[in-house]
């Protein structure tokens, strides 16, 4: 307890002048040790015999000096009267017995008794030696020894945190049973390090795992594994950093986890997600599905740094969601036959390889192994390799920003789709182009404005990049301001714009059709989908046009094929293939219109009044380009 000051006799007190006080130990005939400062260090004596001074007729007595006092404590004035306990204020509970002590909550309005309260908390120094590496008495058997105590004294309970203190600690391997987790005092704060060349700590249970704390491998041990989990549920990762492992995490199946804000850094492979049947140890691995990962960072792995896969059980229905994979000299992303997985505003920028797609290993004609469902929702991918292979079913990039990225399609089975995306220049695509289909949805709109009399206004338009295919489905209304005529129509259109065209001569092995050109000078890059070739000169036409190629440049394909650029390219306009109305449209004044008209690179939508009239109009326009 701390120190509290004896204050009846501070100041005068009638008719106690010249009293002698003793203090006694509350309950007992015991002298308090008395003391002249709060820090308790100068002894006063006891009794104390107090000062004296007459007014009225009447004697006043005070003490000569504060007096102060670490017991709960009562006077005795003159061996007659005695006065009621006074008891410090608790700082804490030290030597004190508080097992029927009940507690509530600022704001609550439930009593808890204080035990139970402080047994949902598991405090590792209770258990044994816990000492930081800072420490020369240190010994990693012993942490790990007092650790795994501590972990069974919370799993006896039924689950529960054990707390760890700040500072780094060296252990060995521990194991988690169900529903325990350790808790440290924050990532990086708290420092787990294992230099074990097998897996450090174990989640055997569901809902087991880790929170506030970083786990580091310290030399990436050949065989070392940071977090290993077989079958095991609802995991729980909250505020961790594992790092330096040749594994960071290696799961076998799983279900329902909950993890946020997790990184991992600096390991050969960061994670392992896998579905796995691996019947080692006695017991089965499981599928991987329905796991949420939120927020966190992959970074610096040298071979893979997150590896979703089906080895020999469904890998499903998982989703990452503002997880940054930075920095991977490895490949960044790997999908390997998992199903049905959201990247929602992920970044992957600054890795070798930022995303590898393919089918599982699994040779089972019946397996589920192919990749089948992959959403890139939002966030960038910049720099770096990626490729897609196998079945690439339902793959989707949606509204990504694409930088610098060279994609090579080897094979895929089905196209790949990019919706309301952006690429920049540096943007190149290998192997089968083709398969890339691009529709822009950001150009759906409702405008809407005035018409004056008999002229046409352009109420909406969209540019179409060369070689695209566009499919318009407009409704518009009309309502006239100056009058009581009104109208709605229903208009659709097919609209193509052509390739651009480039002449060249001096051609030296022939152009395939299919192929990615290049210009030698201005790195220019074009698909090739035609080919009117006379001999040595002839004319190629070109879309997924990057760049600008320049006059008597050599161009280069995939193939082999060579030439030199006769001029530069030529831009082609946007032609109407077919526009149709759907139903009938209403018209209450006569020469009220509206069309899709074709104007240069563009395809416009224009609204035409009748004399004399003005309406406002409201346009509402889906355009889907490929």
């Amino acid at each position: 307890m701390g120190a509290q000051r004896i204050i009846e006799f501070d100041t005068w007190r009638p008719g106690y002048g010249g009293a002698v006080v003793n203090v006694f130990i509350a309950g007992t005939t015991t002298k308090a040790n008395l003391f002249i400062d709060e820090a308790l260090t100068t002894a006063a004596a006891n009794p104390q015999v107090l000062e004296y001074m007459t007014a009225n007729s009447l004697a006043y007595g005070k003490f000569t000096v504060p007096l102060y006092t670490a017991s709960a404590y009562y006077l005795d004035i003159n061996s007659t009267d005695q006065t009621g306990v006074q008891r410090p204020f608790l700082t804490n509970l030290v030597g004190e017995d508080a097992s029927a002590a009940t507690v509530r909550a600022t704001g609550g309005s439930a009593d808890f008794a204080l035990n139970d309260f402080v047994a949902r908390g598991v405090f590792v120094a209770d258990y044994g030696d816990f000492l930081p590496t800072s420490n020369p008495s240190a010994s990693t058997a012993t942490n790990t020894a007092t650790l795994t105590s501590a972990i069974g004294v919370a799993a006896a309970n039924g689950g529960g945190e054990v707390m760890l203190p700040d500072g780094t600690y060296a252990i060995s391997q521990i194991t988690l049973s169900a529903g325990v987790r350790l808790a440290g005092q924050g990532r990086g704060v708290t420092i787990l390090q294992s230099q074990t060349a097998a897996h450090v700590a174990t989640l055997s249970g569901d809902g087991a795992g880790l929170t506030r704390l970083t786990l580091d491998g310290v030399d990436l041990q050949v065989g070392s594994v940071g977090l290993y989990a077989k079958a095991v549920d609802e995991t729980v990762l909250e505020d961790v950093e594992i790092k330096r492992f040749e594994t960071g995490a290696h799961f076998k199946g799983g279900r329902r986890a909950a993890w946020r804000n997790l990184r991992i850094d600096n390991c050969a492979t960061g994670a392992k997600l896998y579905g796995d049947n691996d019947a080692s140890g006695g017991a089965n691995g499981d599928e991987f599905r329905h796991n949420d990962w939120t927020g966190g960072r992959v970074s610096n792995c040298t071979t893979t740094g997150l590896d979703l896969a089906y080895v020999d059980m469904r890998c499903w229905h998982n989703a990452i969601r503002d997880v940054g994979f930075e920095d991977n000299t490895g490949t960044a992303l790997k999908i390997d036959g998992a199903r049905w997985t959201t990247l929602e505003g992920c970044w992957l920028s600054g890795n070798t390889t930022p995303l590898a797609v393919n089918d599982g290993a699994d040779t089972d004609a019946a397996a589920d192994n192919t990749v089948v469902g992959l959403f890139l929702n939002g966030g960038l991918m910049s720099g770096g390799a990626a490729t897609l292979t196998g079945t690439c079913e339902s793959v989707v990039f949606s509204g990504v920003q694409i930088s610098g990225v060279d994609f090579t399609l080897t094979l895929p089975g089905n196209p790949i789709l990019l919706e309301d995306c952006t690429e920049d220049s540096a943007v190149t695509i290998s192997g089968d182009g083709t398969k890339f289909t691009r529709i822009m949805r950001i150009n759906e709109g409702a405008p809407s404005g005035l018409t004056t009399d008999a002229t046409a206004t352009k109420a909406w338009s969209v540019e179409l990049e060369p070689g695209q295919v566009g499919y318009l489905d407009a409704r518009v209304i009309g309502n006239q301001r100056n009058g009581t005529g009104k109208a709605a129509y229903h208009r659709v259109a097919k609209v193509h714009r052509p390739g651009s065209t480039l002449g060249y001569d001096n051609q030296t092995a022939n152009f395939t059709v299919g192929d990615v050109l290049t210009g030698s000078v201005s790195g220019a890059t074009a698909r090739i989908i035609a080919d009117s070739d006379s001999g040595a000169a002839g004319t190629l036409t070109l879309r997924d046009i990057v760049g600008d190629f320049v006059n008597n440049e050599t161009i280069t394909d995939g193939a082999g094929g060579s030439a030199t650029a006769n001029g530069t390219l030529a831009a082609q306009n946007v032609t109407i293939l077919q526009a149709d109305t759907l139903g009938a449209d209403y018209e209450s004044v006569a020469g009220w219109g509206v069309v899709f008209a074709a104007n240069g690179s563009e395809i416009e939508m224009q609204v035409t009044g009748a004399a004399s009239t003005t309406i406002e109009w409201l346009v509402d326009v889906k355009a889907t380009l490929s």
